[in-house]
């Protein structure tokens, strides 16, 4: 429905500019057609960042039924890692084989 709503704008805009401006067909294309890109890219980026938070999320709730992850060729478990809320990543704990290590979530499978 959203996208409904943008070709709707982008509507609007080209008629505003074939109206009310003294611009060429190309300038008033081109002008649309760089709007387009732009939403076009965001839509993209906002597609991307919400399925890496649903990756992120899933290996979290992972974790926390202390299951055993793979990050980066390390086994990531409950028993050796802790989770960090503010950087989404696993720390080894101390005294631990890999202790310092931090292993980010999205990085997880």
């Amino acid at each position: 429905m959203r996208y409904l709503y943008a070709v709707a704008l982008l509507g609007a805009l080209y008629a505003v500019l074939h109206y009310f401006t003294e611009l060429s067909q190309k300038q008033k294309f081109g002008i649309v057609g760089l709007v387009l890109y732009v939403v076009a890219g965001a839509a993209a980026y906002n597609a991307y960042r919400s399925a890496n938070d649903d990756h992120v999320r899933e290996t979290v709730l992972r974790f926390e039924r202390h299951e055993t992850l793979e990050c980066g060729g390390v086994k990531v478990n409950d028993r050796n890692y802790t989770y960090s809320v503010g950087t989404q990543s696993f720390i080894a704990n101390e005294g631990t084989p890999n202790a310092g290590g931090i292993y980010t979530a999205a990085d997880c499978r």
